[in-house]
């Protein structure tokens, strides 16, 4: 059986890419898969490298050198350009063949760490998509973006078992582009709010080990069973790093080994990390530690001695708003307040 698989990139982020397929590729040893990448401009030695990779593994890969026309108009944040590429994977259903009616979408900054021959063997016939749930609307203005009520959840787009044959069926394609170049003021995430607006309520969601988060210590949600929240700390099977610290940056993150590990494996052709300059790199520290006090360090402390070690750091903090922030006040003193009493 072919099970398939697409991904966009361009040359800046052919290296990724090529890690995400690769341990895709490796830990799924007994699948046989047939990659659809979608690109424009890619370099001829890019097309290259990566058509060897899928060989390698006994792979077939189809390019396709997207057409952006198609794409004129779609809005942007103005504080985060992006290219048409973001975009391309609402064009998925003119893209591949009709043959194909489902397919598993993969982000470059990707790592997969098991076997994902459960994904294909979803039901889907009722939903257009499969994913996990993710921190979104941000506001209420993004809410009522997406025409969402308080009881609607939104998804990540990063990882999605695709029902094509649904998208075709109610012409998802078009609704997706009127979307996208719709005029809705803030733009606050690209494609995935379209995806979101178009396809809210009919989306299957999935278990959180299909989206590790590489600060990511345990989900606390009444909805994961105890075995949910054991596999997304101890087995995950996709890492996703969805944040600004890409395993790519030449400071240590968690989870940033598997990024190298299978960079390395796929003989990436002068593969580099990238260097960030001092203020990134602090702020990279100052996560790193938090994350290492709360997994390691926080367990062993007494209730009331991190009470009180907490309190004498919320005072320092509302001293220095003031003397410095003084506009922020408000702001702190609500956070702190629904920090001490939510339920």
């Amino acid at each position: 059986m072919i099970y398939h698989v697409t991904c966009n990139t361009d040359d800046n982020y052919l290296q990724h890419c090529c890690a995400m397929l690769c341990s895709l590729f490796e830990n799924n040893k007994e699948m046989t898969f047939h990659v659809h990448l979608l690109t424009h401009g890619l370099a001829a030695e890019s097309k290259i490298f990566v058509n060897s990779l899928c060989q390698r593994y006994g792979h077939k890969i189809n390019m396709y050198d997207v057409d952006e026309t198609k794409l004129e108009g779609v809005k942007f944040r103005k504080n985060r350009p992006l290219t048409k590429a973001a975009y391309y994977r609402i064009l998925l259903p003119e893209l591949l063949d009709e043959n194909i009616e489902r397919v598993l979408y993969l982000d470059c900054d990707i790592i997969i760490l098991g076997s994902v021959k459960e994904l294909f063997e979803l039901n889907l016939d009722n939903y257009a998509l499969a994913a996990c749930e993710d921190l979104c609307p941000t506001d209420d203005c993004h809410r009522r973006q997406l025409e969402m009520d308080l009881n609607d959840k939104a998804f990540c787009s990063g990882m999605m078992m695709v029902n094509l044959k649904f998208w075709r069926e109610h012409e998802s394609e078009k609704m997706l582009i009127d979307f996208s170049k719709k005029e809705r003021g803030h733009i606050y995430y690209h494609d995935q709010d379209a995806l979101n607006y178009v396809f809210k309520r009919q989306w299957y969601s999935l278990p959180f080990k299909w989206a590790k988060a590489p600060f990511g210590i345990a989900i606390i949600d009444n909805r994961n069973r105890p075995s949910d929240i054991n596999e997304y700390v101890f087995t995950p099977k996709i890492i996703h790093y969805a944040t600004e610290m890409k395993p790519w940056y030449d400071v240590w993150t968690p989870r940033r080994k598997y990024y190298v590990k299978y960079l390395k494996i796929s003989l990436f052709p002068n593969a580099k990390l990238d260097h960030v300059c001092v203020s990134f790199r602090l702020k990279t520290w100052i996560a790193n530690l938090r994350y290492i006090l709360n997994r390691f360090v926080r367990p062993f402390i007494p209730n009331l001695l991190e009470m009180i070690v907490i309190d004498i750091f919320n005072v320092f903090l509302i001293l220095y708003t003031l003397l410095f922030k003084h506009k922020n006040i408000k702001h702190l003193l609500l956070s702190l307040w629904l920090k001490k009493y939510k339920n």
